[in-house]
């Protein structure tokens, strides 16, 4: 489709949304047209059922019973779900990067991308954080009358990314009045949370209007805030260690420029680092960077709704639709500073140095105070060397140019942005003809993703360590003159830790470094990710003119045409194609055999303008076969064109009423998820990952594949339905089994596989493994230890989107609930269980050319392999409640079980937090109605004051598994007009 035509659409649909709304406004207040029935479950099928006749398994969560659990935030509701593992939402700087302020839902743990979220029953565009599925924090809560959660493959009915199910979020229908709510959670340790919501509707005969606003802040909580996130290095060597300090170790150079020493800066201790030694036996220092880390980042969030439906005739309904929503992560602490990776030079064959940084002797940081307790400190050949040393050098595998002072541009730790925004529009026009019902609608929605990273430009710290920094340096004359700035690398820098408040006596104010000179070093990697979705689809239904003693057979087909699009723009120093070389910023070079950019941590990016076409015909049949035996079968074929080709999967559900009490419903099928447009990219993405083997972040280049096939799993599910009374109870049994499951390559598990033996860089069996790693200087084995592989000049590892082994997963649902009627002083009280235990997860063996990195087993119960959907994937998650109400009041107390896991990633040391402990919390929402149609709630969650169990991560918990608040409190007012 032409940009032109596509833009016409855009701005005739928002023209229609608004200007429906206005319209609607003047009229009067009449009796709707949409009348307050039963709730009636669309999800899953295009041919309408009510929610207890359901063939499939699947979950409706409405507004009142929202309310009854205190009005959860949408990334706390998504997380009580059982059959959701792995949400993104509460910690993202570590376990999903580059989302904070996002959330997601991850059904089964299969990952975000396999859960297709919808917006009253048509599509939303995915987040352009590509590997986080759907951002459901953008969604409008205020306008939400019900959630349906799908819990079953659904590609046949809805196409691509449905392969784990689909969450269908539906806004309120014939809403009349205003409704305002406001809440504050106290969380201490923070200025807490607290949001506001306004909802008004106005109806007629034949119309009705809804608009809806929603704000939210979230407040930051500091790592120091909770004992549990800064840990001893005996419990926790992973929780934010690093021996890529500052203080850090200084080397000693002759003339030559020869290594022929090194000592550990004076100032470490005093700093409060730990003094250390490297596994070559050299001094270190090691910085714990998560005290200037956030459990919680400061997020904004805001949202505006607005629907109006028309009925013309007395069948033909017009709804039109249109939402913005924006959220925003000004301030996302992190280190001071990154550990260099790239040198400031590159050699005479456009290969990347070590990041080595030359320190002249005049540097002021080298105080006669410094000097003569560095001198003391020293013995042997490493105090020859220092006295003979011609200069220092600062290395970025033993240094970093801030840290324990903190950085100079915030007096804490680096701040970087996350913004994310989105507008929606869609509308529909369906009705009724004496033959058959039609449904056509067009939705277009588009949503940015803008990340703003500092970091420093790498010629730029070489110049500042020199004397020639600053954005006033007009000589190099003289090193410090001419308004050139210094740049102090040594302790007499920090005057204290800003995180943990330890003063440094060897602080010398004269060497300080200022926020003018970091301003300088410090540069945006800046890029803007635009992702867009555009739909016209076209339903019919109605019933067979045949059919079976039992019914009608009723019949929906349809065809769908999908454009999706996404854009990058990454400003001009990160822009691979602008600045590909370390010093290509500085001397305009565009010759180097790796393009890594000019930063000194972060990669660069391709700009990208992607577009693709999809088109799908689909069909579906009701087959009453007996008065209590239904069949549903669906068909879809999805065209994708290119290289990617299409797929056609078909879908049989029956349903049998084998007695008035006990319903049994099964489901098997085919389900698919196409490639990402980034994975069908032949384009590289750089991220940061930790890589265990090599003991701290790596860069990590993950390319594309336009040669990638779509992923298909085979569904089934089979369960049953109790109802006797007030007692209802569901069990289901589920399994998915994949073949070709679309994932990146896990640069961890191959650097565990390869940096194990320094053989590997030269047997020629792992030669093509070898091509993935890139050394500095070329050299696999380390030049100054030939028995040893030279980790510590790895600078990135290459990465490939590829078809991975096949996969099978499944599991266990249970829920159950009982109404006891009318009990002491006519209370009720409904008690109720829901859980899901996952039976298995089992994955072939991985291979990168043809060198095993992962061998086949069974993951349940694990975190941390590659290939998983969810970064962690406990066997059992489940949440018991008691709900009590009496005459406007309601006390509901709830616990909450998240089974342990153990951490099976490669090269973790033995010790505390590999086996991640259960975690158990309660809940108590009392809610109190009173005149006025005003509502008070008040709720304790975790009143245990239950801290996460210790997990081997940056801030020693899993945030797949707990949240960081401890006990918190929350006060909720609801007000109708």
């Amino acid at each position: 489709m032409s940009s032109y035509l596509r833009s016409t659409i855009h701005t005739a649909l928002l023209a229609t949304a608004l200007g429906a709304g206005v319209a609607s406004a003047a009229e009067p207040q009449q009796t709707t047209f949409i009348e307050e029935i039963e709730v009636i479950v669309v999800t899953g099928s295009y041919i309408e059922g009510a929610a207890e006749d359901a063939a499939l398994p699947i979950d409706v969560l409405r507004a009142e019973d929202l309310a009854k659990q205190g009005s959860p935030s949408m990334v706390e509701l998504i997380k009580q779900i059982p059959s959701v593992q792995g949400v993104v939402g509460e910690s993202n700087q570590f376990t999903a990067p580059n989302t904070s302020g996002t959330a997601n839902i991850n059904l089964r743990g299969l990952g975000g991308v396999r859960t297709l979220v919808l917006m009253n029953g048509r599509r939303l565009a995915p987040s352009p954080a590509g590997t986080i599925g759907y951002d459901v924090n953008l969604l409008p809560t205020a306008a939400m009358g019900r959630i349906e959660v799908l819990k079953d493959g659904a590609a046949a009915t809805y196409g691509s990314d449905a392969v784990a199910g689909v969450v269908n979020f539906i806004t309120k229908r014939g809403y009349e009045g205003m409704n305002l709510e406001g809440s504050y959670n106290y969380v201490d340790g923070s200025d807490g949370d607290y949001s506001a919501n306004l909802l008004w509707g106005a109806k007629g005969d034949d119309w009705d209007v809804l608009v809806a606003g929603g704000y939210r802040h979230r407040s930051e909580l500091s790592a120091t805030d909770r004992d549990f996130a800064i840990r001893p290095i005996t419990e926790n060597p992973n929780g934010g260690y690093s021996s890529f300090g500052n203080p850090g170790q200084i080397q000693f150079e002759n003339l030559a420029g020869s290594l022929t020493g090194v000592g550990r800066d004076p100032g470490c201790v005093p700093s409060g680092n730990l003094a250390t030694v490297s596994s070559t036996g050299s001094p270190t220092c090691t910085f714990q960077f998560t005290p200037f880390d956030n459990l919680v980042e400061r997020e904004e969030h805001y949202n505006v709704y607005t629907e109006f439906n028309k009925l013309f005739g007395e069948s033909t309904e017009l709804h039109v639709e249109a939402m913005y929503a924006v959220h925003e992560t000004p301030e996302e602490n992190a280190s001071p500073s990154y550990a260099p990776n790239l040198g400031p030079v590159l050699d005479g064959n456009g290969n990347l140095t070590a990041p080595d940084f030359d320190v002249p002797l005049d540097n002021p940081g080298m105080t006669a105070q410094l000097r003569s307790l560095l001198q003391q400190q020293l013995t042997g050949n490493s105090l020859t060397a220092f006295n003979n040393a011609a200069r220092y050098r600062m290395s970025g595998l033993s240094w970093r140019p801030f840290g324990a002072g903190g950085n100079p541009l915030t007096g804490e730790g680096k701040q970087d942005e996350r913004n994310f925004d989105a507008y929606r529009v869609s509308t529909s026009l369906k009705g009724q003809t004496d033959v058959f019902g039609w449904d056509v609608g067009v939705t277009y929605m588009e949503t940015t993703r803008e990340v703003i990273t500092l970091d420093i430009v790498t010629t730029r710290l070489q110049d500042a360590l020199n004397g020639f920094g600053g954005p006033n340096c007009t000589s190099r004359a003289t090193p410090g003159g001419n308004g050139c700035l210094w740049l102090n690398p040594f302790s007499t820098a920090v005057q204290m830790n800003p995180a943990t408040g330890v003063v440094n006596p060897l602080y010398d104010p004269s060497t300080v470094n200022t926020a003018e000179l970091a301003g300088w070093l410090f540069q945006e990697n800046q890029y803007k990710d635009t992702a867009t979705t555009f739909v016209v689809d076209a339903v019919l239904n109605g019933q067979l003119p045949f059919g079976f003693s039992a019914g009608e057979i009723g019949w929906a087909a349809g065809l769908q045409y999908r454009e999706e699009t996404l854009e990058r723009d990454p400003n001009d120093l990160t822009d691979v194609t602008k600045n590909p070389c370390v010093d290509s910023l500085s001397l305009g070079n565009m010759n180097c055999t790796v393009q890594s950019g000019v930063f000194t941590f972060l990669g660069p990016f391709s700009p990208l303008d992607l577009t693709r076409d999809i088109s799908a015909v689909f069909t579906e049949l009701n087959v009453p076969v007996l008065e209590s035996l239904s069949a549903q079968l669906a068909f879809r074929y999805e065209d994708y064109g290119g290289s990617v080709g299409s797929t056609t999967n078909p879908k049989l559900s029956l349903r049998w009423q084998a007695l008035d009490w006990l319903t049994f419903r099964g489901s098997v099928g085919t389900t698919f998820r196409g490639p990402q447009q980034t994975q069908l990219a032949n384009s590289t993405a750089t991220v940061l990952s930790f890589i265990p083997a090599a003991g701290g972040y790596k860069s990590i280049d993950n390319s594309g594949d336009p040669n990638l096939k779509p992923e298909e799993a085979t569904t089934f599910n089979v369960g049953t339905i109790v109802k006797a009374g007030n007692f209802t109870a569901t069990v289901d049994y589920w399994s998915y089994d994949f073949t070709d499951s679309l994932e990146a390559e896990s640069g961890a598990e191959m650097a565990a596989v390869f940096l194990s033996s320094v053989a590997n860089c030269t047997d020629a069996r792992f030669a093509g493994l070898r091509s993935r790693f890139v050394f500095q200087g070329g050299q696999c084995v380390n030049p100054l230890n030939p028995q040893a592989i030279n980790v510590g000049g790895l600078i990135k590892i290459q990465t490939n989107t590829i078809n991975g082994p096949d996969q099978k997963l499944s599991g266990i649902d249970l829920g159950t609930s009982y109404l006891f009627d009318d009990l002491l002083f006519g209370t009720d009280m409904l008690v109720g269980a829901d859980a899901t235990y996952t039976l298995e997860y089992e994955r072939e063996a991985s291979f990168v050319e043809g060198i095993q990195i992962q061998a086949a087993g069974d993951f349940a119960g694990t975190r941390g392999a590659s290939g998983l959907g969810a970064g962690s994937l406990p066997e059992l998650r489940g949440a018991a409640y008691f709900d009590f109400s009496r005459e406007g009041q309601g006390l509901r107390l709830t616990a909450r079980y998240i089974d342990g896991v153990k951490d099976i990633r490669t090269s973790l040391t033995p010790g505390p937090g590999v086996e991640v402990g259960s975690f158990l919390t309660f809940d108590a929402v009392y809610r109190l109605s009173l005149p006025g149609e005003t509502t008070i709630t008040a709720s304790v969650i975790n009143f245990t004051d239950r801290d996460p169990p210790l997990a081997r991560l940056d801030l020693s918990y899993d945030p797949f598994l707990a949240n960081p608040y401890g006990r918190y409190f929350k006060m909720l007012l609801n007000k109708k007009f």
